[in-house]
């Protein structure tokens, strides 16, 4: 009898023995797949969370000293503004979510000391939280002669929908949402219209860049800082944010950390269960496996007999958990991620190869045992 024609019957007169192997593995792949599904999902919201932070580099003059959180320059050096289209060259620019060059003025409108920052429609990409009225901002962002005001500044200026800036007339396009940021004590223009009435033609205080190398493992956010310092002339001085680089780098890796350490438990908890099946499988069918030395049969034959069983039975726990673990995680995942979990069918093959690799390393010492067991002390045991 050929050896698979043997496994074949052995499965089908064990069937419940049979399907308590399958269990076994297929725990450890169901959580595994159901881990890196959802952990995927997660991974992606923070991603896409942790880039709200803001921008996360900060190109100014080198000699301008700058505050970034309240916008207040010293002295009134100032960019060219074409330095911003310069980062499209650099090697790593499609890591680049932003680059939002900024000039800005201070008024006084009404007795308010505003102030009104010149922007660009990538500041829209920078600031993606900014909404009115609880929907994203659209066709609200300014345009010619119109101005966006911040939550407070809005305010205190108690607008009828007109303000006046240099002289000039602007028309509310919109009041954001308040943000809990500078944004709210801020109005904002289009770049081009601010730097016409300052006369600071093509010249900015400030270019801010948002980038998604904070998720990249071949680099991070200091090596896209560097990349752009060697592309600007000498006068620009480039800075990662440090606080919100540090705290993007951090919480990522360890999301990344602690789904490894999930992984590498449950991947070894399935491994023993199934070892232990395996001895069990061995110690049950001592006399059976006696005889059969007895009466000839290659002890190798034995060995592969096992070995075959546990292929079959991690083929079968590797599609059985891969299905089990993606049905958890579309079920589960949306209450503990809060947003829709897909599937991953690239998972499939892992399962399969990784749920066959541990039930024949599980099953090697006790397949061994097998092989090498007395017929005699076997028989013995009767």
């Amino acid at each position: 009898m050929r050896t698979i024609d043997f496994v074949a019957k052995e499965l089908g007169r064990r069937r419940a023995k049979s399907i308590a192997g399958v269990l076994c593995i297929l725990l450890g792949i169901s959580i595994f797949v159901a881990a890196h599904t959802i952990n995927k999902t997660l991974y992606d919201k923070a991603k896409e969370q942790l880039l709200r932070f803001g921008a996360n580099i900060i190109i100014q003059p080198k000699d301008e000293p700058f505050d970034v959180y309240s916008a207040s320059p010293v002295r009134s050096v100032l960019l060219p503004e074409v330095y911003a289209k310069k980062l499209q060259d650099i090697e790593h620019s499609g890591m680049l979510v932003a680059v939002s060059p900024k000039l800005y003025e201070r008024y006084e409108v009404e007795n308010v000391n505003l102030l009104v920052a010149g922007v660009t429609e990538a500041e829209r990409k920078a600031k993606p939280w900014w909404m009115i009225n609880r929907k994203l901002v659209t066709g609200e962002f300014p345009e010619g002669n119109q101005v966006l005001l911040g939550h407070y500044a809005a305010a205190h200026l108690g607008s009828n929908g007109k303000i006046k800036l240099g002289g000039e007339t602007f028309t509310v396009s919109g009041i954001l949402d308040e943000t809990g940021s500078t944004d709210d004590l801020m109005a904002f223009v289009p770049l081009h219209v601010l730097q016409n009435l300052t006369g600071k033609r093509r010249l900015v205080n400030i270019i801010e860049v948002s980038t998604s190398c904070i998720a990249c493992s071949e680099m991070n956010i200091y090596d896209i800082a560097d990349e752009i310092d060697k592309a600007l002339p000498d006068d620009a001085r480039v800075i990662p944010v440090k606080q919100i680089a540090e705290a993007q780098i951090g919480t990522l890796t360890k999301i990344e950390d602690f789904i490894r350490i999930v992984y590498i438990v449950v991947l070894c908890l399935g491994g023993l269960l199934m070892m232990n099946y395996m001895s069990s499988s061995v110690s049950e069918r001592r006399h059976e496996i006696g005889i059969l030395l007895a009466i000839g049969m290659d002890a190798n034959k034995i060995y592969t007999f096992f070995v075959i069983k546990a292929l079959i039975l991690g083929l079968i726990g590797g599609l059985a958990g891969y299905a089990l673990g993606t049905f958890i995680s579309v079920v589960a995942g949306p209450q503990i991620a809060d947003t829709p979990v897909s599937p991953i069918l690239q998972l499939l093959p892992y399962s399969i190869v990784i749920s066959t690799v541990l039930c024949i390393i599980a099953t090697i010492f006790p397949a061994r045992r097998a092989a090498q067991l007395d017929p005699v002390e076997a028989l013995r045991e009767v």
